[in-house]
């Protein structure tokens, strides 16, 4: 299993964008935590007070990272990807240190499982404005109703306010039962991620890979530019929020979903139906895999998308986790 090293940005990249406070107290394996340019109505109005309990760890944090779920007003949006964005898609790809893999006939597959755009509809529900942290996870663990956490040694994966993952599917919907909620269907966390507007991305059209955690097509495809080779703390950047105020909708660990990820008896996953569809259900055909959403600290630009799709084929991945999400009663 791959063991990431974590990297911290540099106070010099802050200061190129205008950035006001972080300051790193203490641990050498703290990491800076990123933080939104000050406009002039905000440095008018004064600075937000530091979080005490990241004060405590060793970082003076000026904005907190929000916590339960955003309730997302039902819309219309667009499902899917038309052939300009699925062009968009192998454009970005062919960005890649090691574009030769756009080639490849499963990365192909994958943008094509996007199609066909489509209209769907749906109501107003909630969700998790951050993925569920180790800490969360463990409430559930030490409540008796979630399966514990593999034992690990390798302290990138063991920080209270990473991700949790390496934990099954199954797992997943356990903690969201637990949390009075369920995995979001696959229309549900697109819907959050892209909005009524379509948006590529979840901060907007234009791949910026400062916003996400995010990887590459390289020899290392855990790519540090971004400030992190590994997992990240959850929230770690607000300037990559959907305008609904959801963190982390794109890279850091790609989220669990309700679906499936359906396959064509030849192996090759399954595209759209072109029809309109109103609050589809979780989609339960063959396959053995279930979808996963946003693309990992592991994963290139394409799949940062809110379009994008994939499988996990792993029982517990080390870069996946999820968020819940909750009808509106």
């Amino acid at each position: 299993m791959f063991s990431p090293a974590r990297t911290v940005k540099s106070l010099s990249r802050f200061a190129a964008f205008g950035i006001l406070g972080v300051v790193a107290i203490g641990s050498a394996h703290a990491n800076a935590a990123a933080h939104r340019p000050m406009t002039a109505a905000q440095w008018i109005a004064g600075l937000d007070a530091p979080k005490t309990a990241a004060a405590a760890r060793g970082i003076a944090v000026l904005r907190p990272v929000p916590e339960g779920r955003a309730q997302l007003r039902g819309g219309t949006f667009t499902m899917g990807s038309n052939q300009t964005q699925m062009a968009f898609a192998r454009a970005l790809c062919a960005r890649e240190v090691l574009a030769a893999r756009c080639r490849d006939v499963d990365v192909e597959a994958s943008i094509a499982a996007e199609g066909v755009a489509h209209a769907v509809t749906l109501s107003s529900f909630e969700i998790d404005r951050t993925e569920v942290t180790i800490a969360s996870y463990e409430r559930c663990v030490s409540a008796g109703w979630c399966a514990p956490l593999e034992p690990t040694t390798d302290p990138n994966f063991a920080r209270s306010d990473f991700p949790v993952t390496r934990i099954r599917w199954a797992d997943a919907v356990s903690y969201c039962e637990w949390t009075g909620g369920r995995l979001p269907t696959e229309a549900e966390w697109e819907y959050a991620a892209r909005g009524t507007a379509d948006r590529e991305f979840p901060w907007g059209n234009d791949y910026n890979p400062y916003l996400a955690n995010h990887g590459s097509f390289a020899a290392d495809p855990t790519d540090a530019t971004d400030g992190f080779a590994g997992l990240a703390p959850v929230g770690s950047f607000p300037d990559g929020a959907t305008p609904s105020g959801l963190l982390d909708m794109a890279g850091n660990v790609a989220e669990w979903v309700a679906d499936v990820y359906e396959l064509d008896r030849f192996g090759r996953p399954v595209g759209y139906v072109e029809k309109s569809e109103t609050n589809p259900g979780p989609n339960t055909a063959g396959g053995g895999f279930h979808v996963v959403r946003g693309g990992s600290y592991r994963d290139p630009a394409m799949a940062l998308r809110g379009a994008a799709r994939a499988a996990a084929e792993l029982p517990r991945p080390a870069d996946v986790g999820f968020r819940c999400a909750a009808d509106i009663r």
